[in-house]
């Protein structure tokens, strides 16, 4: 197993080099004049060439790639001139913001299409499972941005129940379910469709034959196993939202990675653009190895040869 997190380990931090080659390069790529963002429109030529001096633009590209590199390798994604602030410090002020409503729907995800799930295989082909398997459908086509939008105009305006949007612990509740509940229908089918896969096993059959009861043979024998794709989707699902949930956080006025990035798509702000970027897709390359990790606790029978 030490060989295969190694590689593993090396992979990602691959995939990270890819990803910033990948995001510098289509950023520079973009017909925009930084030097004309930061000084305005009617900025002199002057003004001009000498903030593309203090910016660097007169090196060659392939020079500015390594000393952001270099930055980056450092935990320094570079100044922002247009916020005049650092884009780390930005970065990491809201990534806990999307940490904490990520955490939140994750909850939500899994507290309503678990259960579903193992009703659904438990009560296979019947009416239940029919109707669950149709809710999971219609979960899965809604999406995000209008469950939000109905959840923001019934529970917060017209009941007023819960805030209208805002960083605070009510006010993390509806953007949270309304992810949650679009969420929990892809875990619900995930895991009816792998718990109806384990019950077909070896070892499950023979629980039952030695008398264990249905119970028993469900959470012991069963779910146990059942849950390692639900794992698998959980890391890259948890990474996806640490990347930011832009609509919702919009929707919301949650002042997280989404909201930021939103901000910076509108002001053509390219160093923010790269940095929000860069730090989420860091995350989800990141979790996605920690799922490989996490398989061996889950289930023996998995090989790191």
């Amino acid at each position: 197993m030490g060989s295969y997190l190694v590689r593993r380990a090396i992979w990602t931090i691959v995939t990270i080099w890819a990803i910033l080659t990948v995001t510098y390069f289509i950023a520079y790529m973009v017909p925009s004049d930084p030097a004309r963002l930061i000084a305005g429109q009617h900025a002199s030529a002057a003004t001009l060439a000498s903030i593309r001096r203090a910016l660097g633009l007169y090196h060659p590209l392939w020079y500015r790639y390594l000393v952001y590199a270099n930055q980056f390798i450092h935990g320094n994604l570079g100044y922002d001139f247009i916020m005049r602030r650092t884009v780390s410090g930005m970065v990491l002020q809201a990534a806990p913001y999307t940490l904490y409503l990520a955490v939140v729907a994750v909850f939500f995800e899994l507290a309503i299409g678990i259960p579903i799930g193992i009703v659904a295989a438990v009560k296979r082909y019947s009416f239940v499972d029919n109707l669950l398997r149709f809710v999971s459908i219609v979960g899965i086509s809604m999406p995000t941005y209008w469950v939000g939008s109905m959840l923001l105009m019934l529970v917060g305006f017209k009941l007023g129940w819960l805030p209208l949007g805002g960083v605070s612990p009510l006010g993390v509740i509806l953007p949270a379910l309304s992810v949650g509940i679009t969420g929990s229908a892809f875990y619900a089918r995930i895991l009816r469709s792998s718990t109806l896969e384990t019950m077909r096993m070896d070892y499950v059959r023979t629980a039952r034959a030695k008398g264990a009861g249905e119970a028993l043979v469900l959470f012991k024998h069963t779910i146990r196993n059942s849950l390692i794709p639900v794992v698998t989707y959980l890391g890259l699902d948890l990474g996806a939202l640490l990347g930011g949930l832009i609509v919702t956080e919009y929707i919301f006025n949650w002042s997280g990675l989404g909201f930021l990035l939103n901000t910076a798509i509108g002001q053509d702000d390219g160093a923010l653009i790269m940095g929000v970027t860069l730090f989420s897709a860091s995350g989800i390359v990141i979790m996605n190895f920690v799922v490989d990790v996490v398989y061996a606790f889950l289930d023996p029978r998995v090989s790191y040869s």
